[in-house]
């Protein structure tokens, strides 16, 4: 049995993670360059596989990330891997990739990601802070 909410404060080198299955807030944001990238997301990463043994009828996924490193890439994908599990297990998930509007970078790298799920996946620009 999972904890309801599971919460880590951002870093300079980690992100934030809010995921609060009673009020249906599921967000990474910040930076992710974690010096061990295990260490790190291992606790998130297993808190969403017990998570998708019992999901809310709909999980809405946000990332808000500023700047990942290439290790990071694994975890990100793992995650919505999970993800994609919970929707094709028959109930709803929405996943929304959030970028800074001036780093087109950040939203063709949403593009990658889009394509290795089946789960309705936005790609949307936005101005100001991303935390």
């Amino acid at each position: 049995m999972i904890k309801n909410v599971l919460l880590k404060e951002p870093t300079k080198e980690t992100p934030g993670i809010n995921f609060d299955i009673r009020r249906n807030i599921f967000e990474i944001y910040g930076r992710s360059l974690p010096e061990d990238v295990n260490a790190f997301y291992d606790i998130p990463i297993n808190w969403l596989r017990e998570y998708a043994k019992k999901p809310n009828v709909l999980t809405n996924f946000i990332f808000k990330l500023e700047y990942y490193n290439s290790a990071s890439v694994r975890k990100i994908v793992d995650i919505l891997l999970i993800l994609n599990d919970i929707y094709k297990s028959g109930y709803k998930v929405k996943i929304a990739w959030l970028y800074e509007s001036y780093d087109e970078s950040m939203g063709e790298v949403g593009e990658d990601f889009r394509i290795l799920v089946d789960a309705p996946f936005e790609i949307r620009p936005i101005n100001g802070d991303v935390n």
